[in-house]
């Protein structure tokens, strides 16, 4: 397996070197050809042969031909790979592709979407189709496999006219999705829903409405949660209110007294006879309980500056006994009426 005939086209550089070789294509391109077969070619050329970095090599091996560089320190060839046609015509910028195996390329019109930018962005994998590409790495290769797409601006679903929905999965099969899906309002209004400042983490679980269709309960006002219409009824369980222990009746008595700042306030402490507390505003609605834990003494219970107890004058109090509880209801505003235990 050598090299049978080496000749040199004698013509300006480039020249052509034309070999006919016993050597395999592959075995012509392998690492250290030609100084394997520098005794074989010296032979030919009696004497040394002298080789250019711009020679081009035409090589007929037992299995074919093929075309050649040398190598920069002459001890072997690479292999052209390059096609026999290109199938025109082709428009400046576009990308070739390949038209036939034997290597032909075509201009297709794929072209770049911007011929300012130098950097191709390839598909990492087989992709699905309607599915969100993402980057999946830094190079810029894309594809659409499970993980975190992220967006640092707004993620949209839908257009105006145009229904869209976000859909969340959980991780067992066939259980149901959560949709949060936008509906007509009477006028072009946006609807938020959005978190109030939080000290902790925290999960909210919608409950079960037990039917097709539920709504929650919400409020309409930013402090006080209102039921506009219909009722609100439990079934089971309690209806937990607001509740405080430990008050101190105000020394002395005054219309200012200990404020109640719950729906049930229990006043432990009454020093001396008619210490006093007092209500909240007389909202109608309202309902306080107040219970007088104290040993002995009798407190006094002042309404807010104005307002009314039963039918004593405005700003007068009502005598609450030791081991007593009363509870204040307010049916108008200002005014409140009260139920004393036996």
């Amino acid at each position: 397996m050598a090299i049978t005939s080496i000749k040199r086209d004698w013509v300006p550089a480039p020249s052509i070197i034309r070999i006919l070789s016993t050597s395999t294509l592959a075995q012509v391109g392998a690492a250290g050809y030609l100084t394997a077969q520098a005794a074989n070619i010296e032979a030919l050329n009696n004497g040394t042969f002298e080789w250019d970095v711009s020679d081009f090599v035409l090589v007929y091996a037992s299995d074919g031909w093929g075309f050649y560089s040398v190598l920069p320190d002459f001890t072997g060839l690479t292999a052209f790979s390059f096609t026999t046609a290109v199938t025109g015509p082709t428009v400046v910028g576009d990308f070739a592709s390949f038209n036939s195996t034997s290597g032909n390329l075509i201009d297709s019109g794929y072209s770049p979407s911007d011929a300012t930018k130098t950097k191709v962005v390839m598909a990492g994998s087989a992709v699905v189709v309607n599915h969100i590409a993402k980057f999946v790495d830094t190079a810029g290769t894309i594809d659409d496999t499970a993980g975190a797409a992220i967006n640092s601006g707004n993620i949209q679903a839908g257009l105006s006219g145009t229904a869209g929905t976000l859909i969340s999965y959980p991780a067992t099969l066939t259980s149901g999705s959560l949709i949060l899906a936008g509906v007509a309002n009477s006028a072009n209004v946006n609807v938020t829903l959005s978190n109030a400042s939080h000290a902790q983490a925290s999960v909210y679980s919608i409950p079960d409405g037990g039917q097709a269709t539920s709504n929650i309960l919400t409020s309409n006002s930013a402090t006080t949660q209102t039921i506009a219409t219909g009722n609100l009824a439990m079934t089971v369980g309690y209806l937990q209110q607001s509740a405080v222990n430990g008050l101190t009746a105000l020394a002395g008595g005054a219309q200012a007294g200990t404020a109640l700042t719950r729906q049930i306030n229990r006043v432990t402490t009454v020093a001396t006879a008619a210490d006093s507390v007092q209500l909240p505003a007389a909202i109608a609605g309202r309902v306080v309980t107040v219970i007088n834990a104290a040993a002995a003494n009798a407190m006094a219970v002042f309404p807010q500056t104005g307002e009314i107890i039963n039918a004593l004058a405005a700003n007068a109090s009502i005598s609450v006994a030791a081991n007593k509880v009363i509870t204040f209801y307010c049916a108008v505003n200002g005014t409140w009426n009260s139920q004393l235990t036996a």
